[in-house]
């Protein structure tokens, strides 16, 4: 079964070549530009994947949806592992996910970090914030409800398709519609990675964390 790498990224510095220089040939990767201002360097990622590009900026789970409808579109009988483009997840924990999968061809594959002491204080704290709030509200335990290392088969594509949000909230949405589903899941532990004390992440702080905790209060309400 092929696997499939798909890299949603926003105004990306070289380190995103650097990802790609090091992706084996034998894996189809696909590279989604957000609305960068720069695209300069998208001409060079040609030479390594397939770029799918757009003017304006629209947010990472849009971003994540071109690409899956292009996938859709073009492949047959694939596992698709969705990383970001700043080098903090491995290339080894991809493959690791999309090896789960294939194997498990109906599951989510969750990249599951766990951060100790030497983790950036923000991000321990929002990460317990934002898994407390899931498990009250949905009764599901899922450790690191943020990461942006999934895979999964072909067979959860429309699945993927069908979750409403389109920037940061979109990842943590589908882990909530799983509870109406029949969709299994598998955390699997991959490596902590924090660059420049994660300083570079797109996370848009205060705004993205208000569009998530907007989401989770709708939740609460339609489940009252």
């Amino acid at each position: 079964m092929k696997y499939i790498i798909l890299i949603p990224t926003y105004n990306p510095d070289t380190r995103l070549l650097s990802i790609l220089e090091n992706i084996n040939k034998k894996y189809e990767t696909i590279i989604v530009d957000d609305g960068s201002i720069d695209k300069s360097l998208f001409a060079k990622c040609k030479d390594y994947a397939t770029v799918i590009s757009y003017e304006e900026n629209k947010g990472k789970g849009y971003a994540i949806k071109e690409g899956l409808k292009y996938i859709k579109d073009n492949f047959q009988n694939y596992i698709v592992v969705t990383m970001d483009d700043d080098m903090q997840h491995k290339l080894g924990d991809a493959i690791k996910l999309c090896d789960y999968v294939s194997n498990h061809e109906d599951e989510l594959a969750l990249g599951r970090r766990h951060w100790d002491k030497t983790a950036p204080l923000s991000s321990r704290f929002g990460n317990s914030i934002m898994r407390r709030r899931f498990k009250r509200y949905t009764g599901m335990s899922i450790y690191d409800t943020q990461s942006g290392l999934r895979a999964f088969s072909y067979k959860l594509i429309d699945y993927m398709l069908s979750i409403e949000g389109d920037r940061y909230e979109y990842e943590m949405s589908v882990l909530y519609h799983l509870k109406n589903s029949n969709i299994k899941y598998k955390e699997i532990d991959i490596e902590t990675i924090y660059i420049d004390n994660n300083k570079t992440s797109k996370f848009r702080g205060i705004k993205d964390s208000l569009r998530i905790i907007k989401m989770i209060k709708k939740w609460k309400k339609s489940n009252n």
